[in-house]
């Protein structure tokens, strides 16, 4: 049972007050008591009836890891009234000021405990303060967390108790992509951990996270389906937001009822039947090496060509919509991510301590955090010395108004021309030089007037509004995880509130206005987050950056057909502009225009699909991305967006631009173009649709898509 102001709050029942003796004034006293509530009078309890822990959503350890997360808690009511407050916490890094705040408030009965869930962005190298008020705003408890670069793969397993935790923890798993370039982050240790979430004490159900990016730091998540289909609301979106974005779900099937459940169906594109086990579950995989000085002999894997008799003996397979035999099970892809429907269960004791099944599970994990690079924005995750100032060109109305300082500067020099030698060449001509002196005056207040016009006529007179959005998703799906940079430009300073565009988003401020300090307050409430206290200063540009997802109406569809054609049909509702269509041949068809419900192939000539060898552009564009460079064990492709602007200039004015800033913000350990699969670039025309932006009109919406893999329909 959910509740609770922030929408993310658990309670038990109260406990029965002890039947107390009856006097006539003790019975006096209780009902006047009792009526305080509807009098507004009751008395609120004091700091020692409340109980407060704070912990971060998944337990593994007090630390929390840089970027986005969630902290859980727990306020217990000792007291005989009902209790009201706040949940604070701050972020501060390298000073006592904080440059991060969210805050949620609290509901909890008399008796009862609740669980507030409250998102944070925890900065790297800094410290994280947890503090319960009551309604006066009076501090009830104050807890202090630390941040930590994340040095693991991270494996997260939804079961109580933990059988993997166990035996698998700290166990070698040698990841291949190991970025270590500008915006990359921390790399992670070649080791697992197996983290675990809190649990309700009352329900026993798991505390997770309520927003796709909350997940940023776990690399797959292992959940039993008994447990998936009690989850619903917020917790189910927000697991099924960080699959679609790119994470990794791995189910172990605990009751046959389970393979029917509407959840289950959507992840994997159909409802589920038992099989035999796919021959890729039987290949032998072999444990990572510990020579390289990582790991000790006591967490090293042995190999395992086979699974233990009882293990092998509950093996199973599945099929059904989108899955395929593979080393763990049965899989699907799911919007940028993997759905692996295990063939073992990991939760049991007999599986969980087998050296053939710890093997798969340390490869899933270790595949999860390599797909990471597949993903240009993953929702929520923090990286170091990103590149923003090209966004900020793109955003900046000042950027756009560079005219106006040439033409002032030419105004000016004309100024002191005619005021000067022909302003006193005149007068002297006339036999009159002091009537020079006369003239200064209007001819300085006409050039001021003209000067003030110039800079009015480029700066506006009101507050505007600019948006850079990407969305990502994978063929045919009706929505993709959204990274928003969305840009305010007011003419006076003020505060600005900015409220996520959808519930599930996380928003945080990326590029500050010169000489503004970073104050942050994210307050969440039943309606989603916003941020407040934006400071805005006059004719500059302040840009927040918002993680969510977007709608793509139903979908855009890559289908490959019998023939070898690669087909396109756009149903998002509306017209796709500046198509580029990269083929997994290394190949690459461009379309200017894909409208709405139009169906085109890659075959050169049908559909209006060119092919980019043929452009002198294009073939500058093909050699530069063609070539994949080495970032850990694993190739990468780059964007090429500089590349991108002679080529899509024509028919899209400014996308290269856009697409040359997108690449610098994302990062230079991309694989834009992973192997195997097709990708689609392009731009949809008419934005998200809006107009305004927290009471400022909005002046651009510039929407960017990446459409990832094959799937849909034609």
């Amino acid at each position: 049972m959910s509740g609770g102001p922030a929408g993310a709050a658990r309670g038990r029942p109260p406990r029965r007050a002890p039947r107390a003796a009856g006097t006539a004034a003790a019975a006096w006293l209780a009902a006047l008591a009792a009526a305080g509530p509807a009098l507004g009078q009751a008395p609120s309890p004091g700091a020692g009836e409340l109980v407060v822990d704070a912990a971060p959503v998944f337990g593994t350890s007090g630390a929390l890891p840089w970027g986005w997360n969630q902290i859980v808690v727990r306020v217990q009511n000792n007291g005989g009234a009902a209790a009201r407050g706040e949940v604070e916490i701050a972020s501060k890094r390298f000073s006592n000021q904080p440059d991060f705040v969210a805050s949620a408030p609290y509901s909890v009965a008399a008796g009862a405990s609740i669980h507030v869930r409250v998102p944070v962005q925890v900065s790297p190298f800094g410290d994280v303060q947890v503090r319960a008020l009551d309604e006066r705003g009076a501090p009830v408890s104050s807890h202090a967390l630390a941040s930590t670069s994340q040095r693991a793969v991270v494996l997260l397993d939804v079961s109580e108790p933990s059988r993997l935790r166990a035996t698998l923890h700290e166990a070698p798993v040698a990841p291949l992509y190991l970025p270590t370039g500008r915006g990359a982050g921390p790399s992670p240790g070649p080791v697992l951990w197996v983290g675990q979430p809190r649990f309700d004490g009352a329900t026993g159900d798991p505390l997770l996270p309520d927003r796709a990016a909350l997940y940023s730091a776990v690399d797959a998540v292992l959940m039993r389906t008994d447990t998936l289909s009690r989850l619903g609301g917020a917790e189910l979106e927000a697991l099924a937001g960080y699959v679609l974005s790119g994470g990794t779900l791995a189910l172990a099937v605990a009751r046959p009822e389970d393979l029917r459940h509407p959840a289950l169906a959507a992840l994997v594109g159909g409802e589920v039947a038992k099989a035999g086990v796919a021959p890729p579950t039987l290949e032998e995989i072999l444990p990572p090496s510990v020579s390289s000085g990582f790991g000790t002999p006591e967490n090293a894997l042995a190999p395992a060509p086979g699974a233990r008799p009882e293990v092998a003996e509950a093996l199973s397979g599945w099929s059904g919509g989108n899955l395929r035999g593979s080393a763990y099970g049965s899989s699907a892809s799911y919007g940028l991510g993997e759905v692996h429907l295990l063939a073992f269960d990991p939760t049991r004791p007999q599986a969980a301590s087998d050296p053939w099944v710890k093997i798969r599970m340390a490869d899933l994990a270790r595949r999860a955090h390599d797909r990471r690079s597949t993903v240009a924005f993953r929702p929520g995750e923090e990286s170091l010395g990103l590149d923003l100032d090209r966004v900020r060109r793109e955003l900046d109305p000042n950027e756009s108004a560079r005219w106006a300082i040439g033409l002032s500067a030419f105004l000016l020099c004309l100024y002191a021309v005619l005021a000067g030698p022909i302003n006193f060449a005149r007068a002297a001509r006339q036999g009159r030089p002091l009537r020079a002196l006369r003239r200064l005056p209007v001819l300085a207040a006409v050039m001021f007037a003209v000067i003030v016009g110039v800079g009015v006529l480029a700066k506006g007179v009101g507050g505007r509004a600019r948006h850079l959005t990407l969305i990502e998703a994978g063929a045919g799906m009706s929505k993709g995880s959204a990274r928003r940079f969305r840009a305010f430009y007011v003419s006076s300073a003020e505060d600005l509130t900015v409220r996520t565009t959808d519930a599930s988003g996380v928003i945080s401020t990326a590029v500050l206005a010169e000489l503004s300090a970073r104050r942050d307050r994210l307050v969440v409430d039943r309606d989603g987050a916003r941020l407040t206290e934006v400071a805005a200063l006059p004719w500059q540009t302040v840009i927040v950056r918002e993680d969510g997802v977007a709608p793509l109406g139903d979908g855009i569809a890559i289908v490959a057909e019998p023939g070898g054609d690669t087909v396109v049909s756009n149903r998002s509702g509306r017209d796709l502009r500046g198509g580029i269509l990269w083929l997994p041949a290394g190949e690459a068809r461009y379309f200017a225009r894909i409208r709405d419900g139009e169906r085109v192939s890659s075959r050169a000539g049908a559909g209006g699909g060119v092919d980019l060898r043929a452009r002198v552009e294009g073939q500058a564009w093909l050699s530069h991305v063609g070539f994949g460079r080495r970032v850990g064990g694993i190739d990468v492709h780059d964007l090429g967006g500089s590349l991108l602007v002679p080529l899509l200039e024509p028919d899209a004015p400014g996308l290269g631009g856009a697409w040359w800033a997108i690449e610098e913000a994302a990062g230079d350990a991309i694989d834009w173009f992973p192997s195997g699969v097709p990708v689609l670039l392009g731009q949809l025309d008419g934005g998200e649709g809006r107009t305004s932006d927290s009471g400022l009109r909005l002046e651009s919406d510039r929407v960017l898509v990446r459409i990832v893999g094959y799937g849909g329909r034609s």
